[in-house]
């Protein structure tokens, strides 16, 4: 199951990272399903939390790369996993 829409995904690849989502991703029986989190207008963008993880040591370069660009007032900075948190 790939999700990633660098890696080809599915149709959820049209789900982007926000800080802030309107969507979010619920697993159950081994299937992902995306649940709307607040209304959505037709048209709007899908964004969902994206909690990655990677294995290895975070370093600079590491962070830099899932850094977050979403620009919320609460924005987080990282599309990482928070400490502690899995994906």
């Amino acid at each position: 199951r790939v999700i990633d829409g660098s890696l080809g995904g599915n149709s959820a690849r049209w789900l982007n990272h926000a800080c802030v989502a309107n969507c979010e991703a619920v697993e159950s029986d081994g299937r992902v399903h995306i649940h709307a989190v607040s209304d959505i207008k037709p048209g709007e963008e899908l964004f969902i939390k994206y909690w990655l993880s990677v294995e290895g040591r975070l370093s600079a370069a590491v962070r830099a790369q899932y850094e977050c660009r979403c620009g919320h007032r609460r924005y987080r900075g990282t599309m990482l996993a928070a400490t502690g948190r899995s994906t």
